[in-house]
């Protein structure tokens, strides 16, 4: 609420902006509703019958990391790759010419049978399926890194395959869709009889799961997914498609199923263009080339969009159209150059290909990958509107609604305005007039909330003139009827109607509204009473002219809706002395005039974190806490996460004898972390090794006690380890280094010494020696590849194949 209590309503996300209309939407990389864009689409045109015989013939293509590619034999009894020396055959293991293996051994694929299906995920695991006219069906996965294959068998054919970032196997068969989970062990395992044997070697191997019938007279077509959703394409006899979206995260969840939109031709392949989208969904269809346009003029592939927020728990897609939520066809071009097959390319990148024409570039490949990219060229829609299906409720009755902010981009020849209509009642919304409200004014402030910036504060493309700054930023309409007596809006329920209107090329762009209620007014506030609005007022009246007391209320409105923002920037002024929320302008001379300056090159989030603590590091200056404080902020959190581990000398020496009366619990200690409690011991401080070590520790309780030898064991205990530190770096920590050794200086007394030390080893010093355990909670980093002349025998470097369909060839690139 603002500096007179009023309340606001924010809407700023897809839900909140859910409209009907098909002229605008919610852009998700924007975070803006838009208009839609209206490109003419050159689509082919494709009967059912032949494009489901092109289905039948249409062969997968794989493309690895590396530019190479792969597909299924001709006959489809095995995998061949092609690394730029032609088709070869794929080997289980190429680092063995005696007796290579193909792909997948022939019991698993009897002559009779085939390959039906192939992907390659992100991962770099292939997965083939396969079946034969014995009933016996499977999938194989294939790693291509390690080179390892695993199988199992399904209950029905594979007729498309694809792999999650989970590394399950989806399978979609004719009429069932199928999963397979589990993986075979990291390395190969080998029984021996003078040992205990697991009874299981491989509790988790690949293996058939969970299966999931399709509706009746349904049939599968394609499958494909992104990180979070599972989309299927199915098709009828009759010739109608549809769109099925299932998560990934529950096998239990049902399909909700999306009918498709009237102008897409039958698609037999889909591929979502954005693998991380969560809500909403562009799918990319592909239907087979016209026999006709021998010129390849209608060129276009078509998009889809599907918002998950609109899904229903249908459960069979030939209930009525009006029962399914809509696949609507994204109205924008992503042309392709040609088509040799019309199956979209499994790419280990993640980036949509599709199966081009070979050229002279490629001599080699009969075929070859091409990246699909949308035409940027835009063109808009010129206007288009929708009532906001969200309605807001101010929980009373009768109030007076104030005044709507518009964060927005309105570029020249463009405009955005609003409609509103309030009831008393839901049972009264359709009988309710939608009342136009005057044209949206651009303000000076940044916002109207103190110390914000605009949600439209990123450009769209490129940054507009200075001339051009009344194009964004914060829009405001006070909301009022057109005609009558009293011009309030006045009702416990308020909907928005949004009208967009754009030149062709380009779009408004409405970010966010802040609807404010009930209205705080001057003169029901500040003025005399004769003054004020004289009820009961007759709301019907629409002929007659604003009486004296509503033409004051809005005039006054004007001047309210100037100071009142200067108010709230005045209440919040304290913000520009706050180092979170203060401008980064402010935090300079903020730190200078308390002691604490602030580094130029640092990143804002720790200079602002360096500034709230800054009086705190120089309490404690001096100190190890204040130290590790100190530290934790310049490696951005790094102690605090253990990547930096500040140590005194003193404490790696095992000194100390048990201790009769004296509580040793290490719960806290900074090296073992509650590991060292041992009886009345404590690993670091009570262990004693050696006669020498316990001279040296009695000597330093009762120095007048101790003799000569005893006296010069504490000069060397002090020599060795007193007044020394040292910093041990590791993981992500050995990068801070830099920034480290150059605070160090100014922040250790002078007379301590101290000393970096970087390891690859993360672990709490003193328990993973003596525990033989790793107790540093961490992801396990990856070994690094060896290296001629550089990799030293023994310390973790491993000889790695590269994940391609031929590491031979890539390292003979290399």
């Amino acid at each position: 609420m603002d500096t007179n209590h009023t309340r606001y309503f924010l809407l700023r996300t897809a839900e909140e902006f859910e409209q009907g209309s098909s002229r605008l939407h919610w852009h998700p990389t924007h975070r803006a509703l838009m208009l839609t864009q209206n490109q003419t689409l050159r689509l082919p045109a494709s009967e059912p019958a032949t494009a489901l015989a092109a289905w039948e013939n249409a062969t997968p293509l794989l493309v690895d990391r590396h530019g190479q590619i792969a597909r299924l034999r001709a006959d489809r009894q095995g995998v061949e790759f092609n690394s730029g020396r032609g088709y070869l055959p794929l080997l289980d293991d190429e680092l063995n010419p005696i007796a290579p293996q193909e792909m997948v051994p022939s019991e698993m694929a009897p002559p009779e049978g085939e390959f039906t299906d192939a992907f390659l995920s992100q991962s770099s695991q292939m997965v083939v399926g396969f079946s034969n006219q014995s009933d016996q069906h499977g999938v194989v996965v294939f790693d291509l890194q390690r080179r390892w294959q695993s199988h199992c068998a399904l209950p029905f054919a594979p007729f498309r395959v694809w792999l999650d970032t989970e590394g399950q196997v989806w399978a979609l068969g004719d009429t069932h869709l199928m999963l397979c989970q589990g993986q075979p062990l990291p390395l190969p395992y080998s029984p021996q009889g003078t040992r205990f044997e697991p009874h299981v070697v491989n509790p988790n191997a690949l293996s058939f799961s969970w299966s999931q019938a399709l509706p009746a007279d349904w049939h599968g077509l394609s499958i494909h997914g992104t990180h979070s959703a599972l989309f299927l394409l199915v098709h009828n006899t009759e010739g109608a498609q549809r769109i099925g979206v299932r998560t990934l995260s529950d096998v239990s969840r049902p399909i909700h199923w999306h009918q498709m939109d009237a102008e897409l031709p039958f698609a037999i392949d889909l591929h979502p263009l954005d693998l991380h989208s969560t809500k909403t969904h562009r799918l990319a269809l592909l239907a087979p080339r016209e026999a006709a346009d021998s010129g390849f003029l209608r060129r276009d592939c078509p998009v889809i969009e599907i918002n998950s927020s609109t899904t229903t728990a249908s459960h069979t897609p030939d209930q009525p159209s009006a029962a399914l939520p809509v696949a609507t066809l994204v109205h924008e071009r992503f042309p392709m150059l040609s088509q040799a097959v019309p199956r979209f390319c499994a790419s280990a990148d993640g980036q949509v290909r599709y199966q081009a024409e070979s050229d002279e570039d490629y001599p080699v490949f009969t075929e070859r990958p091409r990246e699909l990219h949308g035409l940027r060229q835009p063109h808009y829609h010129l206007e288009g509107g929708a009532l906001l299906q969200t309605v807001l409720d101010s929980g009373a009755v009768d109030t007076l609604w104030h005044r709507v902010y518009l964060d927005a981009y309105i570029p020249t020849g463009c405009a955005i305005s609003l409609s509103a209509r309030v009831f008393h009642a839901e049972a009264h919304r359709g009988d309710a007039e939608i009342i136009e409200q005057p044209q949206p004014v651009w303000t000076s402030l940044p916002s109207e909330i103190p110390y914000q910036q605009p949600f439209s504060s990123q450009p769209l493309s490129s940054p507009p003139p200075s001339s051009a700054r009344r194009e964004r930023g914060v829009f405001e309409v006070l909301l009022q009827r057109q005609s009558g007596a009293v011009r309030q809006l006045r009702g416990r329920y308020l909907q928005l109607r949004i009208q967009l209107n754009g030149n062709g090329k380009q779009s408004p762009a409405l970010h966010a509204l802040r609807v404010y209620y009930p209205r705080f007014s001057y003169q029901e506030v500040y003025l005399p009473e004769y003054l004020r609005q004289e009820h009961p007022v007759d709301p019907s009246d629409t002929t007659s002219t604003a009486n004296g007391a509503d033409f004051r209320e809005r005039l006054l409105a004007s001047f309210e809706g100037m100071l009142t923002p200067i108010e709230g920037r005045i209440a919040a002024s304290d913000q520009l002395l706050h180092p979170t929320a203060g401008p980064m302008s402010h935090m300079h001379w903020l730190g200078e005039s308390l002691g604490a300056p602030l580094p130029r090159h640092w990143p804002e989030a720790r200079q602002r974190r360096w500034l709230k603590q800054a009086t705190l590091v120089q309490a404690f200056k001096g100190t190890l806490s204040g130290l590790r404080l100190a530290l934790d902020i310049v490696s951005d959190g790094g102690v605090e996460r253990g990547e930096v581990v500040v140590i005194e000398n003193f404490r790696l020496r095992r000194t100390l004898a048990t201790i009769l009366g004296r509580h040793m619990d290490d719960q806290d200690h900074p090296l073992t972390l509650g590991t060292g409690m041992s009886g009345n011991s404590l690993i670091g401080e009570s262990l004693v090794l050696s006669d020498l070590d316990s001279q040296s520790f009695f000597a330093l309780f009762a120095p007048e006690l101790a003799d000569e030898e005893e006296a010069l064991a504490v000069k060397r205990f002090f020599k060795e380890y007193a007044h020394r530190l040292s910093i041990v770096l590791n993981g992500a920590g050995r990068d801070k280094r830099p920034v480290i050794e150059a605070f160090l200086p100014q922040q250790v007394p002078a007379h301590v010494q101290w000393q970096i030390i970087e390891t690859d080893q993360p672990f709490v010093l003193g328990t993973s020696p003596l525990l033989r355990v790793d107790t540093f909670i961490e992801d396990t980093p990856k070994p690094n590849p060896v290296e001629l002349n550089s990799t030293q025998v023994g310390l973790g470097d491993v000889v790695q194949n590269p994940a391609a369909f031929s590491p031979r060839d890539v390292n003979a690139q290399a």
